[in-house]
């Protein structure tokens, strides 16, 4: 009988091996190796209907920041956002709505920012009525209830029409600062 395949048999099997260490360690060591490190920009997780809401302490609603698709990255802390929509809830104040085709949120949520057709209604609850703004980029300060531009704003309200080269909105204590070439026209409330 013949012997041969059982001296055949280990050394094979040590050539597999040895054939496998190199191919890891070359896998390892290549410049694709990389892929999935802190260094690179890839999204960690995607949610489909994200929707995410703010509270106080007393459990009263703050804010609520809906969006079609969403895509966490690992490396900066951000999510971009498709067809983001915000509202800050104020019983007192009036809400704000804000809605548009992109969205980017900062490291930890503390900036929103709304990229591409941004509409903004601030539905406001006294004599004046509703607020709308359009304009192609707002930043939201959700914590703050404050808004921000620096690009060319329209404003709409129920006796004013205003257009500027930038806005900063605070909801909490109402005041709208508009920027840069400012035209407006004003109608007395009757």
């Amino acid at each position: 009988m013949n012997n041969r395949p059982l001296y055949w048999f280990p050394l094979g099997i040590l050539a597999v091996i040895a054939g496998l260490t190199f191919w890891l360690q070359f896998v390892v060591q290549s410049p694709r190796a990389n892929i999935f490190s802190k260094d690179r920009h890839i999204a960690d997780y995607i949610i489909e209907q994200f929707s995410v809401s703010r509270t106080n302490l007393a459990g009263q609603l703050i804010y609520t920041l809906h969006a079609d698709h969403a895509e966490h990255f690992l490396d900066d802390d951000t999510t971009t956002l498709l067809k983001p929509h915000l509202i800050a809830h104020d019983d007192h104040q009036g809400s704000a709505d804000v809605r548009a085709k992109q969205g980017f949120v900062t490291a930890k949520g503390k900036e929103v920012d709304f990229i591409g057709n941004v509409v903004l209604v601030r539905d406001a609850h006294d004599e004046q009525g509703p607020l709308t703004l359009t304009t192609e980029y707002l930043v939201a300060i959700p914590d703050a209830r404050v808004v921000r531009t620096n690009k060319l704003v329209h404003v709409v309200g129920k006796s004013i029409q205003m257009t500027a080269g930038g806005l900063e909105l605070d909801n909490q204590t109402r005041i709208l600062r508009l920027t840069n070439k400012v035209k407006a026209r004003y109608e007395p409330i009757k």
